[in-house]
């Protein structure tokens, strides 16, 4: 099973994946969240990158892991791409709920597959195509 880690700024992974979990009543054991405070200082970065790599290990059972976090650029999603080079996994930003919800019902695809379900589900998530707004 593909592991699932999603890092954020404070508790935005952590809130957004209890309500998703509420919204369709279900829990994922595979999904872990690290939360980035928004004023962290440089000495204590090493904590949470310890914390992303012991994460992703943790949760890569040989499947590879799907990381989401919340803004490209931005410390959650520097941290995460900074181990992706030495890891199997897929990194997705732009975190929002429909993303969440669509990985949550399709926990049981393979990386590639999932990688493109949170990607989708955030898309189809925030516009309607007959409205030609999607991409």
């Amino acid at each position: 099973m593909t592991g699932i880690l999603i890092v954020t700024h404070n508790n935005i992974g952590k809130e957004m994946l209890k309500t998703a979990e509420t919204i369709v009543g279900k829990c994922v054991a595979t999904i872990r969240t690290v939360g980035i405070p928004g004023d962290l200082i440089a000495a204590e970065l090493g904590r949470y990158a310890d914390q992303i790599k012991s994460d992703i290990d943790t949760l890569d059972k040989g499947q590879g892991v799907l990381i989401l976090t919340d803004i490209f650029g931005a410390t959650p999603s520097n941290l995460a791409h900074y181990f992706a080079n030495h890891h199997n996994v897929k990194i997705v930003t732009g975190l929002n709920l429909p993303m969440l919800i669509r990985i949550i019902n399709y926990d049981e695809q393979s990386l590639p597959e999932m990688a493109l379900s949170a990607i989708q589900g955030a898309n189809k998530g925030i516009s309607k195509e007959e409205d030609g707004l999607s991409i």
